[in-house]
């Protein structure tokens, strides 16, 4: 719950709120599980704290919903390094390619890093998330 409340812009963007509470984030974990996406929270060791979210699936082509860094994380490279893991464990299961819808009417610097590490437009689409639909596009990296 901390993480999605410190990343405000993101919560009013993505969902039309400011905030977020416990039973929301509970209610989207079920919604997740049952869709057969893990749901994990990054814990940095040297301080046990936790600094970010994912949530994914692995098949032959992973599926990467969610990668979130708390927002007093940001600029340290912590996303790019759980991205960097996540692509090593997605190429240990055997996948070919990793999938991530981007909300493109969001923050720029997000498609970015989605470009600088890989990954290609595929298709625009729009995607209905908590009853908000947003524009976003898909994008594809062959592993």
């Amino acid at each position: 719950m901390n993480i999605y409340n410190s990343n405000e812009f993101f919560l009013k963007s993505h969902i039309g709120k400011k905030s977020i509470n416990r039973n929301w984030v509970c209610g989207e974990l079920e919604i997740m599980k049952n869709e057969g996406f893990y749901s994990c929270k990054v814990v940095q060791k040297k301080s046990n704290k936790i600094v970010g979210l994912i949530d994914f699936k692995v098949d032959k082509e992973a599926y990467l919903s969610l990668l979130m860094i708390d927002n007093s994380f940001r600029g340290q490279g912590i996303g790019l390094r759980i991205y960097e893991l996540f692509e090593m464990y997605t190429k240990s299961c055997k996948s070919s390619s990793i999938r991530i819808d981007v909300v493109t009417n969001y923050d720029r610097h997000v498609l970015d890093f989605w470009i600088k590490n890989g990954f290609k437009s595929i298709e625009n689409i729009t995607l209905n998330w908590n009853e908000k639909v947003l524009p976003a596009v898909v994008m594809r990296k062959d592993l």
